[in-house]
C-alpha cells in the first residue's frame, strides 16, 4: 500500500499539505523529520508531521516528497503534539513553530540558480539575443547545473542582473530555480563547548514546609499536574529551587523558564552549588554557535536543566518531568511577530503533552492566572513574611514644578546623609509634545499617526514607534507658527529640574534614550551602585533591571498616566509597573516611598503601594465581571495590516461579515482603526471577539482566517490554565 504523509513549511500557512511518499524513501518518512517537497513552483523545506495509508480523497491532485533529510526522526510525538496543539491555539503557522525549534545550524536553507535553457541555448546559437541577454546566456552555457543571480553580477559586470534575469525568464530563456541545500551533519561537541557541570543542592535554601506536598506529590509520583505558587518573592525562589532538586534528584529533567534575559545569569549563579547535573543556558542574545552548544549538550542526553526566557520553551532535553514559569505575571512571555505564542500557555500545553509538572509563580500573578488557578483548586499560597516600606502621599497638581516641596525637602535631607535615591516618572523624552500656538496643531508622526516627543537636549521631535526625527526649532510644519510646550513633562524635563535645585550633584538618567545597549545599562547601574551617581531618574525599564541596589529613598511621579491605556489590564499593568519601583526601596528604618499623584484614591496605586495583592485583586474582578472582560469571558483582538487603507477597510468588512453567522454566540466590536493608526507606514484596523467560551471564538477565526488574505495578528486573552 501507499504511504502519505502531511507536511508543514515554515511559511504563513493555515495547514499541512498532503504528499506521495516513493518506495524508496518509505523506510525514513516519519513524523518528525525533515523533507524537502515541491510547493508551487518551488522544492521547499518542511516538516513531516503525520504519516497514513489511507489515501486522500480521489479530487486530490497529490504530488510526491523529494527527499527526506533525517534518517530518524527528529522530534517524537510527544513534541510534535505539543507544537501543534501552540499551532492551534494561537492561529500560527505549525511550520514556522517547528523551524524556530530548530538549532540555528540545521535551519534549512534554499539557494536560487538560474540555468540556461534549451530555447536560450538556440536563441544564443542562432544570435537572436540583445548584447546583455548574450552577455549572460554566454555565462550560463559555460556551466550546466547553473549560477547564483550574485555570481553572474559579479562575472558579468552589468548593472540590475536581476530585472534582465526576470526578463529573460519571461521569454523562456533561462530558468530561475530555488534549490533547498542539503543542512551540515551534526558534529560532536568539542570540550570547550560544553556546558558548565552545575549542582542543585541550593545551600540555604529554606522551602516552606507542607505547602507545597501537592506538587512533591505529583512529582514523587510521575503524574501531571499545574499548580499556581503565590507568596513573597524569597519564598517563592526557595520553593522553585526545592521543586527543581526534587525532580532532578533522579534522572529527572526540568526546564526553568524567566521573563528576562539577565535573570538566567543570576540563576546559573545560584545552580552552581550542587551535584554535578549539567545545564544549560538558552536565549534570543546568544550567538549562533552557543545555541548550537546548547543544542548539542541536549540531544547528547547529558543536560538535565535548561533555563532560559521564552524561547527555550522549544529546547528538548528529554521528557521532563517539571516546568517552572517564574514571574509569570510578566508580558514578555509573549510574542506578537509570526510565530506568535504566549510561553505560559505553552508551558502548559507542553506539560500536558509531557504529562509532567509545571509550576507557575510570582509575588504579584496576573488576574487571569490567579482566577484560573483558584476555579481549578491549584493554587498554593506559600503566605511568609511579606517587605514593606513606609509609604507617603504627596497630592500634587500642578504641572511645575515637576518635584514638590514635600519630595524636594525629603531628596535634600538624603543628599546631606550622602545617601543614594531613585525617581521614577514613566515617560521618555523633555514632554509628551509640543503644540502650535497659532493652529493649535500638534505634530504628528507622517509615518505611523501618532503626536511626537519633545526631546529637548536633541531639540527634535521624536517618534517612540519608528524613530523619525523632525527639527523642534523650525516651528510648526503646517503653518509656521511656533511650538510650544504642553502638558506631559517626560525624564529629560525631571533631570533638568533636578540638576537646577541640586547643583553639583550628579544626576544620571535610565531610559531607552541613555542606556539602550545592555553594556549601557549595566555600566550605569554599576556607578550608582559604588556611590558615583547619588540621584537616578528612570522609567520603569530602571525598575526591572536585575542588579539595582535598594535605596532608603523611592519617589514615584505621576504614575497614574499609566492608567490612560487604551487596555482593559491598564490596571493590572499600573498595579505591577508601580509595585515593581518601590521593591527598590529598603525596608529598615527610615527607608520611605514617595508617591506623587492627584489621584491618590485609586485602588490600583494604593495597592501598588502597599504591595498588597489581594487588596488590587478584589476590587478588579469586580470590575471585569461587571463588564465582562477577561476572565470572565474570552477575548481576542485580531489586527489586519496593510499599506493600502482603501482595500484594509474593504477587506476587513469582508472577514466581518463571515464573523456573523457565529452571532449572536460571538460578539463582534469593529472593525476600527486600532488605538495606535499607522506604525511605519503600515495602517492597522482592529477586529474585536468577545464570547464566553474560547471555542467559539477559534471556531469563528478558523473558518475566517485563511480567507483573508492580509498580514494579521490574532492576542487572546491570557490564562496559563484549561482544558
Amino acid at each position: 500500500m501507499s504511504l502519505f504523509v502531511r507536511v508543514v513549511f515554515p511559511l504563513p500557512l493555515d495547514r499541512p499539505f498532503v504528499y506521495g511518499v516513493p518506495e524508496r524513501l518509505r523506510e525514513r518518512a516519519r513524523p518528525g523529520c525533515r523533507v524537502f517537497a515541491p510547493l508551487g513552483k518551488k522544492i521547499q523545506s518542511g516538516f513531516i508531521v503525520a504519516a497514513s495509508l489511507e489515501p486522500p480523497p480521489p479530487e486530490m491532485r497529490v504530488k510526491d516528497i523529494a527527499e527526506v533529510l533525517d534518517d530518524k526522526p527528529f522530534w517524537n510525538e510527544r513534541y510534535l503534539s505539543f507544537t501543534g496543539a501552540l499551532s492551534a491555539e494561537y492561529h500560527s503557522s505549525w511550520g514556522e513553530i517547528l523551524q524556530a525549534s530548530l538549532p540555528p545550524s540545521l535551519a534549512l536553507k534554499t539557494k536560487v540558480s538560474v540555468r540556461l535553457t534549451d530555447a536560450g541555448r538556440e536563441a544564443l546559437e542562432e544570435k537572436n539575443l540583445g548584447p546583455r541577454e548574450r552577455t549572460l546566456a554566454g555565462l550560463l552555457l559555460e556551466v550546466a547545473k547553473g549560477r547564483s543571480p550574485l555570481s553572474l553580477q559579479r562575472k558579468a559586470g552589468l548593472k540590475n542582473v536581476s530585472a534582465l534575469i526576470s526578463r529573460m525568464a519571461k521569454k523562456g530563456l533561462v530558468a530561475v530555480l530555488e534549490m533547498p541545500v542539503p543542512p551540515p551533519r551534526v558534529r560532536k561537541e568539542s570540550p570547550e563547548e560544553r556546558t558548565s557541570q552545575l549542582r542543585l543542592d541550593f545551600p540555604g535554601a529554606k522551602r516552606p514546609e507542607g505547602a507545597l506536598s501537592p506538587v512533591e506529590k505529583a512529582l514523587d509520583e510521575g503524574l501531571p499536574g499545574a499548580f499556581y505558587l503565590y507568596g513573597p518573592r524569597p519564598t517563592l525562589e526557595a520553593a522553585y529551587r526545592g521543586l527543581v532538586q526534587r525532580a532532578m534528584g533522579g534522572a529527572g529533567r526540568a526546564l526553568f523558564l524567566v521573563p528576562e534575559v539577565a535573570l538566567t545569569g543570576e540563576l546559573i549563579a545560584d545552580f552552581e552549588a550542587g551535584f554535578g547535573r549539567k545545564a544549560a543556558v538558552f536565549h534570543g542574545r546568544m550567538t549562533q554557535k552557543q545555541k548550537d552548544s546548547a543544542w548539542r549538550g541536549l540531544r547528547s542526553g547529558r543536560t538535565a536543566l535548561v533555563v532560559g526566557t521564552r524561547s527555550a520553551l522549544f529546547l528538548d532535553p528529554g521528557p521532563l518531568q517539571l516546568i517552572v514559569v517564574a514571574d509569570e505575571h510578566e508580558e514578555s512571555y509573549f510574542q506578537s511577530e509570526s510565530p506568535s505564542y504566549d510561553a505560559r500557555r505553552g508551558a502548559w500545553l507542553r506539560a500536558r503533552s509531557e504529562n509532567a509538572v509545571v509550576a507557575f509563580g510570582s509575588p504579584r500573578p496576573s488576574v487571569e492566572a490567579f482566577y484560573g488557578a483558584e476555579q481549578a483548586g491549584s493554587l498554593i499560597e506559600l503566605g511568609g513574611p511579606d517587605e514593606k516600606t513606609p509609604v507617603s502621599w504627596v497630592d500634587h497638581h500642578a504641572e511645575t514644578p515637576l518635584v514638590s516641596g514635600d519630595l524636594e525637602r525629603k531628596i535634600r535631607a538624603c543628599m546631606k546623609r550622602e545617601e543614594p535615591a531613585v525617581l521614577f516618572l514613566n515617560r521618555r523624552g523633555y514632554a509628551s509634545s509640543l503644540a502650535c500656538e497659532s493652529c493649535g496643531r500638534v505634530p504628528r508622526c507622517r509615518r505611523c499617526d501618532i503626536p511626537l516627543v519633545y526631546h529637548k537636549k536633541e531639540e527634535e521631535l521624536i517618534c517612540h514607534y519608528c524613530n523619525a526625527s523632525l527639527r523642534a526649532v523650525a516651528g510648526c510644519h503646517d503653518c509656521g507658527g511656533r511650538l510650544v510646550l504642553r502638558r506631559g513633562a517626560g525624564t529629560q524635563a525631571l533631570e533638568e529640574e533636578l540638576r537646577s535645585l541640586f547643583p553639583g550633584v550628579a544626576v544620571a538618567r535610565f531610559d531607552s534614550d541613555t542606556v539602550a545597549s545592555r553594556e549601557e545599562r549595566e555600566a550605569m547601574i554599576r556607578r550608582f551602585a559604588q556611590g558615583r551617581i547619588p540621584l537616578l531618574v528612570g522609567t520603569q525599564l530602571l525598575a526591572y533591571q536585575p542588579g539595582v541596589p535598594r535605596v532608603r529613598l523611592v519617589g514615584v511621579l505621576s504614575p497614574e498616566t499609566l492608567l490612560g491605556f487604551s487596555d482593559y489590564r491598564a490596571g493590572q499593568k499600573t498595579f505591577q509597573a508601580v509595585a515593581r519601583m518601590t521593591e527598590l526601596c529598603e525596608t529598615s528604618p527610615g527607608s520611605e516611598v514617595v508617591i506623587q499623584t492627584p489621584a491618590p484614591v485609586h485602588y490600583c496605586i494604593r495597592a501598588a503601594a502597599s504591595r498588597d495583592f489581594k487588596a488590587f485583586y478584589e476590587p478588579e474582578i469586580d470590575f471585569r465581571r461587571i463588564m465582562n472582560y477577561p476572565p470572565l469571558t474570552s477575548l481576542a483582538e485580531v489586527t489586519l495590516q496593510g499599506r493600502d487603507v482603501r482595500s484594509l477597510g474593504t477587506r476587513s468588512r469582508e472577514f466581518r461579515a463571515l464573523l456573523r453567522k457565529f452571532e449572536p454566540e460571538l460578539e463582534v466590536l469593529g472593525p476600527a482603526f486600532a488605538a495606535v493608526v499607522r506604525v511605519k507606514d503600515v495602517s492597522r484596523v482592529q477586529v474585536i471577539l468577545k464570547a464566553r467560551k474560547r471555542e467559539t471564538i477559534d471556531r469563528a477565526l478558523n473558518e475566517a482566517l485563511p480567507r483573508l488574505r492580509l498580514r494579521k495578528s490574532v492576542v487572546f486573552s491570557f490564562s496559563p490554565f484549561g482544558p
